[in-house]
C-alpha cells in the first residue's frame, strides 16, 4: 500500500468487535500503524513485510503476533483504499459565469 500525502494520520477502526484506535507513522522509509485496543488488548505495531520471493505481508513490530498483524492490516488497508476513494469524489465547481442561485 503506497502512501499517500493526504492519507489520515488518526483515525478509529473496528476490530473483534471493538473500536480501535489507529495512528500512521514514518520510519525510515516504512509506514507503521500503531493501533490501540479499548480494553483487554496490548497496543499492536504492524507494518507491511515483504517475503524472499516479493510478496507483500502484514506483520508485527516487534514479531510474534502474526495472526494479529495480519486481521488488523486487512481491515486498516480497507479503511484507507475507502478513504481515498471517497477523497476522489469531491465535487467541484467552477463558477467564472454569473448563474442566478436560488437565493437571487
Amino acid at each position: 500500500m503506497a502512501a499517500q500525502m493526504d492519507d489520515p494520520r488518526e483515525f478509529n477502526v473496528e476490530l473483534y468487535g471493538q473500536t480501535a484506535s489507529v495512528s500512521a507513522h514514518t520510519i525510515k522509509s516504512a509506514k507503521v500503524f500503531h493501533i490501540t485496543f479499548c480494553a483487554g488488548r496490548k497496543a499492536l505495531n504492524i507494518t507491511i513485510g515483504t517475503d524472499s520471493e516479493g510478496n507483500k505481508f502484514w506483520t508485527s513490530v516487534p514479531e510474534g503476533r502474526q495472526e494479529e498483524a495480519e486481521f488488523a492490516g486487512k481491515v486498516i488497508a480497507s479503511y484507507i483504499r475507502e478513504y481515498r476513494r471517497n477523497q476522489l469524489c469531491v465535487t467541484t465547481t467552477d463558477k467564472k459565469l454569473r448563474a442566478p442561485s436560488l437565493f437571487d
